[in-house]
């Protein structure tokens, strides 16, 4: 429990999304996240409340611990209905005496009073980052945090979501460019129907 709270992050999966070309030809759009979530796609689908979408980076980077295999790497999906939320966890074991959460992707919509809070404690902690053009993310750097946190964790808010990346201290960079894949992929989208009274929310 302790190690899902530190969080709280193919096969092609057709999307409605489409793009224009120069022809005059329209063809389908398809988010590729990494290999290591080709098993996953749909069970994140499946995860995802009604309306929710999930970016996932290309590639797994992970540089802190000797022979880590990213593709090795156990995947949990952790999902939250109260409020509507998704974990994505990375873990090196199923269970353990000792920690081996490596870690992880979140997503919430924006309109959750809990991840606006998170927004802010980041854009008042952290530094300011770059993730695509007009998009700007606030990366909380575990080591300059009092006391330090094993975890880094970077936020930002695209397109209706506010989406975490947290991952151990020492992956600070490899935070940052699966950021940036993130806000650069298309997103999955849940298959959950929208009920009566989300719509009439809307």
């Amino acid at each position: 429990m302790r190690q899902i709270g530190l969080l709280a992050v193919v096969l092609p999966v057709m999307l409605p999304a489409v793009l224009g070309m120069g022809s005059g030809a329209i063809q389908p759009a398809m988010a590729r996240p990494a290999a290591l979530f080709e098993p996953y796609i749909y069970p994140i689908r499946q995860a995802l409340p009604p309306d929710y979408e999930m970016r996932l980076p290309a590639e797994i980077l992970l540089t802190a611990g000797p022979g880590l295999d990213p593709n090795a790497l156990i995947v949990k999906l952790l999902p939250s209905q109260s409020p509507g939320r998704l974990t994505i966890g990375l873990f090196t074991c199923e269970r353990s005496p000792y920690p081996c959460l490596v870690g992880g992707f979140t997503v919430e919509a924006s309109a959750s009073e809990s991840a606006q809070a998170e927004l802010e404690r980041h854009r008042t902690q952290g530094n300011p980052i770059t993730l695509a053009p007009g998009l700007r993310g606030y990366l909380r750097d575990a080591t300059a945090l009092k006391p330090p946190s094993e975890f880094s964790s970077l936020i930002w808010e695209q397109v209706g979501m506010i989406y975490t990346v947290s991952f151990l201290a020492a992956e600070r960079e490899n935070i940052l460019s699966m950021g940036r894949s993130m806000a650069n992929e298309l997103p999955l989208r849940s298959v959950q129907p929208v009920s009566a009274r989300t719509a009439e929310n809307r």
